[in-house]
Formats: structure tokens, C-alpha cells, sequence
């Protein structure tokens, strides 16, 4: 058997780092709920399944859903956070009914925080990528993988990233729609 590792709680703690030194954040999630915008439950849920990746320790579990928790403080009109995720990442099974209920009521209440703009993409709209990524200040790319995030900063490929969300931001709905399509999740 492998030993333990500790891999969540470095990469969070960096993702906190960096989304606290960020003046903008654009991020795609088409899998599931960005990680700045999970409650604790569905974040928890996510760190557990790490187990089928790598095992990880319960220290190492709990000391990264902190730092992930403490991203929600980030939400303070100090940055810009522009978030797009499509219904199926809204509608993805983690954790059970309950806990995804807790989730969605909770971007309902995260709609209203100042430097919040989040975009649903709703199904049946053709998406044409399927990469999670987070843009950082327009110059640096975050991408999700199994090993941790992937950075980008090669100026031609970020512009791309760039126009990959523009287009995205397109398909999505926004303000009462968003809050509309997200309600009847629930």
C-alpha cells in the first residue's frame, strides 16, 4: 500500500495564495462547482474522493478545506470574480441530494457578493471545451488535473484561454435568469 501523502493542503494553500494576490479571476467549471464556491460539505466531499486517486490523511483533508473555505472570504469587491459553470456541473452528484440542495442554495446567496459575476451555461448548449480553467489577471491559466494544477503563461496560449471564455461567456445566462435556472435545481 502507498503511504500517506499530503498533496490537498499544498495545493490549496497555494490556490488561496494566488486567488489573494489576483485582481481578476475568470474560471470555467464544467464538471463541478468551482472550488471558491463550495460549502464545506460539498468541498469535503470532493477531498474525500481524493482517496481513490492517492491516499491522503485526514490532516491533509481537513487543513486543505480551510484554505479552500477561507477562498470564500475572497468575494469582498476588492477582486473581480467572474465565474461561468454549466448545469451539469451544478446537477453532478458528489455528495447525495442534501448536500447538493446546501450547494445550490448557497450560489444563490453568493450571486449577491460584491465582485461575484456568475454565468450558468444551461444544457443542451453546445460548449466546445471541456477543460476546467481559471484565469488569473488576464496573464496566467490554472488548469485542473489529477496531479495538481497545470499553470500557463505563455502569452499566445493565455489569449487563447481568453477567447475560449469570452466565447463561453456568450452561452451563458446571467443575473435573474442564472438565479432562476439554479432555483429550479433545487
Amino acid at each position: 500500500m502507498n503511504p500517506v501523502s499530503t498533496v490537498l493542503a499544498p495545493i490549496q494553500n497555494s490556490l488561496l495564495d494566488l486567488h489573494r494576490s489576483a485582481t481578476t479571476v475568470q474560471s470555467y467549471e464544467n464538471s463541478i462547482v468551482h472550488g471558491t464556491l463550495q460549502t464545506e460539505n460539498y468541498a469535503r466531499a470532493i477531498f474525500e474522493h481524493a482517496h481513490e486517486l492517492y491516499p491522503v490523511s485526514r490532516e491533509d483533508i481537513e487543513t486543505a478545506l480551510q484554505a479552500r473555505m477561507a477562498r470564500r472570504d475572497l468575494f469582498d469587491g476588492e477582486r473581480k470574480f467572474e465565474m461561468i459553470t454549466t448545469t451539469r456541473a451544478l446537477t453532478a452528484d458528489v455528495a447525495g441530494t442534501a448536500v447538493l440542495r446546501e450547494q445550490l442554495a448557497y450560489l444563490l446567496e453568493c450571486m449577491e457578493r460584491p465582485g461575484l459575476t456568475l454565468g450558468v451555461i444551461p444544457t443542451g448548449t453546445l460548449v466546445g471545451t471541456y477543460w476546467d480553467f481559471t484565469i488569473i489577471n488576464s496573464v496566467r491559466v490554472e488548469i485542473d488535473q489529477y496531479e495538481g494544477p497545470r499553470t500557463v503563461t505563455d502569452p499566445a496560449s493565455v489569449g487563447r484561454f481568453r477567447d475560449v471564455f469570452d466565447r463561453l461567456r456568450r452561452t451563458a445566462v446571467y443575473g435573474d435568469d442564472a438565479r432562476a435556472l439554479i432555483s429550479n435545481l433545487i
